[in-house]
């Protein structure tokens, strides 16, 4: 995307900060073909008004020099929200009609042009988001089956895209998920696991699923089973919508939880392929 945006004849240089696009107040003098100072003399008259660090912003000497301006008294940097207040006063046909193109042609173009990316919060400071993302995030870290990295890194993700800075290098300190939560199996598929290790007869789903009831790993609920405390070490549990529109709550449970099913199985299930023998030599028994 260009650096420049036209707007009424005028070539504005795009100027971000924290993620969202601002405007200096010469920029909305020279948009609006005001004369120079008018938009600093009605920000100074309604300053009381406005909010800092949501409706504008003040970077001082060094800062703006950063930025690529030079101003000795620092710089003021307008939000779309601030630019949206200030220009009030301006009711000509030309400052309405300039309204609009700067707030659509300018300030959201990048929003527009990136309809992917989830927009930030309005009305919040970049501060009052991550709170926000925080507090959500505190809110939802003991429910049973939580993965406390995936949770960290979404926010994080989060952190980045409401804020605009790089969380790679916190990204990149988290754990590596470990290699038996990277395979997600349902209770048929453990019982299938367990009849190619041992050789056994079919061992159901709900054979399985008595098991992990037995030991305290899932509990039932009304539409299903959920995790227990216990039964965060071995899988976690997520919503779930089928084909059908059918949803619900599921558990997806680790590879280690094969080996605990396995070594708790009841006698009776082993029993089935060898139940047959005493019935079929009976006979030959009694005709001896």
């Amino acid at each position: 995307m260009s650096n420049i945006v036209k707007i009424n004849d005028t070539d504005l240089q795009v100027i971000e900060y924290r993620g969202q696009r601002v405007a200096t107040l010469a920029q909305i003098d020279e948009v609006h073909a005001r004369p120079e100072g008018t938009a600093r003399r009605t920000f100074n008259e309604h300053k009381h008004r406005l909010v800092e660090g949501e409706d504008y912003f003040v970077r001082n000497t060094s800062e703006a020099r950063e930025m690529g301006f030079t101003a000795p008294n620092g710089l003021i940097l307008i939000s779309e929200q601030g630019y949206t207040m200030l220009v009030k006063p301006f009711t000509d046909d030309l400052a309405w009609q300039v309204q609009r193109q700067v707030v659509t042609g300018y300030f959201r173009a990048k929003e527009l042009a990136a309809p992917s990316k989830p927009a930030r919060i309005r009305g919040r400071t970049a501060l009052e988001q991550v709170k926000l993302i925080n507090f959500v995030g505190d809110a939802i870290k003991n429910v049973p089956g939580i993965r406390l990295g995936r949770l960290a890194a979404a926010k994080l993700k989060a952190f980045s895209e409401q804020t605009g800075l790089d969380f790679s290098d916190f990204r990149r300190a988290l754990p590596a998920l470990p290699l038996d939560q990277m395979v997600h199996l349902n209770p048929t598929q453990i019982g299938q696991r367990i009849e190619a290790q041992t050789g056994r007869a079919k061992v159901s789903g709900q054979a399985v699923n008595k098991v992990l009831l037995a030991l305290g790993l899932q509990r039932k609920v009304e539409d299903g089973y959920v995790l227990t405390e216990a039964g965060t070490k071995y899988g976690e549990i997520h919503d779930y919508k089928a084909e059908n529109e059918h949803s619900g709550l599921q558990i997806d449970w680790y590879e280690s939880v094969v080996n605990v099913v396995r070594d708790n199985l009841p006698a009776e299930t082993t029993k089935r392929k060898t139940s047959s023998s005493p019935a079929q030599s009976g006979p030959h028994g009694s005709a001896a």
